[in-house]
């Protein structure tokens, strides 16, 4: 029997290390995804190509086509025109606002539009018929009676939607800076 036990022993392993070689495991090769975050904006730029003086000459219509563009890839957005009227503008000029704007509620002499995001430049003209007319009764005293020059400013802001609802909470994320 000790002459057969070291033949056991042997048979023993080469049963067990041949059962495990037979033995086939069925094995996935690893899956991954990868993620890349960028990073998102809002880019606008305004401009106006007709000037920045202009003669009071009584019933003329002024050319003045400010317009703001929101830029290619920008984000989706709220775009806002907010427009003020200095020493005595309204005395001696009006204008209108395109139709397109809407007035933000509460806020005087601002305007909003929602913008979708877009893979092109797009263009929003603010006044209506790019003019500023001049008052027709205007007198040649009341001309000669300005101190200080009638001005009329216009500044753009724009703010993504993503995340803000309504344009008045737009509008307030603005003021907060």
């Amino acid at each position: 029997m000790k002459k057969s036990l070291p033949w056991l022993i042997v048979a023993a392993l080469v049963l067990v290390i041949g059962t495990s070689a037979t033995v086939a495991y069925f094995v996935s090769p690893p899956q991954s995804v990868q993620n890349t975050f960028t990073v998102g904006s809002v880019s606008i730029s305004l401009k106006e190509t007709t000037g920045s003086s202009y003669k009071l000459i009584p019933g003329a219509d002024l050319m003045k086509d400010p317009a703001v563009t929101v830029k290619s890839g920008s984000e989706a957005c709220w775009l806002f025109v907010s427009i003020t009227k200095s020493n005595g503008f309204d005395n001696y000029c009006t204008f209108q606002i395109r139709e397109e704007w809407t007035p933000l509620a509460g806020v005087s002499g601002v305007y909003y539009r929602s913008v979708d995001g877009s893979g092109v430049d797009r263009v929003y003209r603010i006044l209506k018929n790019d003019r500023v007319y001049v008052r027709q009764t205007l007198t040649e005293e009341e001309l000669n009676a300005i101190t200080v020059n009638p001005e009329l400013s216009i500044t753009a802001y724009a703010v993504q939607s993503q995340g803000v609802s309504t344009p008045e909470e737009a509008w307030s994320i603005l003021n907060e800076e």
